[in-house]
């Protein structure tokens, strides 16, 4: 990872965008306020239409936010290709069982066809010659263990891995894993504990990264990447290894509160996965706004920045009071 010749992204910071709506005089106004407490780039998932010419009028990047294989959303995939759908441990596939909630559907990531999909999905943003970055979410296996402060959102208790949330056991994982290591992972004693089975499913993500990695550096533009807070959390939760991706900049999801940790944890966080970044990929610190109070926040960009992230990651702005955005833009300034 690291090793190509794009220049990473600089220090900035960004916001996910999640309402899209409005005209390009409303998104003006928008992103005057971004501007003003110091942000520089945005990621809205589509109107780029509309979004592109306001952000470049105020002087602040548009980046592609893509939900990758989780696809929920995607009734024509759902209904032309349901063999593409991950399969848990019981043999139930995610899209006619999803897990915790009904957008639970993913793609596999060992199926050439989903590769071939996503990159088609990349290549026409990559027609807004105006996108800095693909900025890839949702790239990961559906969380096999929830985070702690979730669990009883859903009236679950994940002490272990349970099959019902283990994927993927589709017939082109199942037959690769026995072509490489002479087993089906459903004959292993016991596939939680099974380092080849976790690598497995590590690279399966890892490969369609760094594939994508490839088209998006060939049109000269960046890669990042939402992921889950630390390196050891994202391989555990959700068989995520992002330090082995070819990334230009990593945008760790650190929503403290999801971990029942303080502010202060982001700070570890950050420290965690700069020693397994290499120093040429930036780190922007996810933030989660919903979470935090006015004087939180400003605490949050401050453990980031100083624990060496290059910048922070807003969700979203549109949760953002006056007073965050005061409190945010005197630190971003200090700083």
């Amino acid at each position: 990872m690291g090793g190509n010749s794009q220049p990473h992204a600089p220090s900035k910071n960004w916001a996910w965008i999640t309402e899209t709506e409005g005209s390009v005089d409303e998104w003006k106004h928008r992103l005057e306020k971004l501007k003003k407490a110091g942000f520089d780039a945005i990621l809205p998932q589509d109107n780029f239409d509309v979004i592109i010419p306001a952000a470049e009028a105020t002087g602040i990047e548009v980046h592609a936010w893509l939900v990758s294989l989780q696809r929920g959303s995607d009734t024509e995939a759902q209904q032309k290709h349901p063999e593409w759908f991950m399969v848990n441990r019981k043999g139930q596939s995610s899209l006619s069982a999803p897990a915790y909630v009904d957008y639970y559907k993913w793609f596999c990531p060992s199926r050439e066809p989903v590769h071939e999909y996503l990159r088609k999905e990349v290549s026409e943003l990559l027609a807004y010659s105006e996108i800095k970055s693909i900025h890839l979410d949702y790239i990961r296996y559906p969380d096999v263990i929830l985070p702690i402060s979730l669990q009883p959102k859903y009236d679950i208790v994940q002490d272990k891995e349970y099959p019902q949330y283990d994927y993927c056991y589709c017939s082109v994982c199942r037959n690769r894993f026995k072509e490489q290591h002479g087993i089906d992972p459903l004959d292993l004693e016991d596939p939680s504990s099974s380092g080849k089975w976790k690598f497995y499913r590590y690279n399966q993500v890892t490969t369609l990264v760094n594939k994508i990695a490839l088209d998006v550096h060939q049109k000269n533009r960046l890669l990042t990447a939402a992921v889950f807070p630390t390196p050891d959390i994202a391989r555990t939760l959700v068989r995520q290894n992002w330090p082995d991706w070819d990334l230009d900049a990593v945008l760790p999801m650190m929503y403290h509160n999801f971990y029942d940790k303080d502010i202060s944890w982001i700070a570890e966080a950050v420290k965690e996965a700069r020693n397994e970044l290499p120093k040429t990929t930036a780190l922007y610190s996810g933030l989660f706004v919903p979470a935090m109070n006015e004087t939180e926040l400003a605490q949050a960009f401050e453990y980031a920045v100083g624990a060496g992230a290059d910048g922070i990651s807003l969700f979203t702005d549109t949760a953002m009071k006056d007073k965050h955005w005061e409190n945010l833009r005197r630190v971003i300034k200090k700083g």
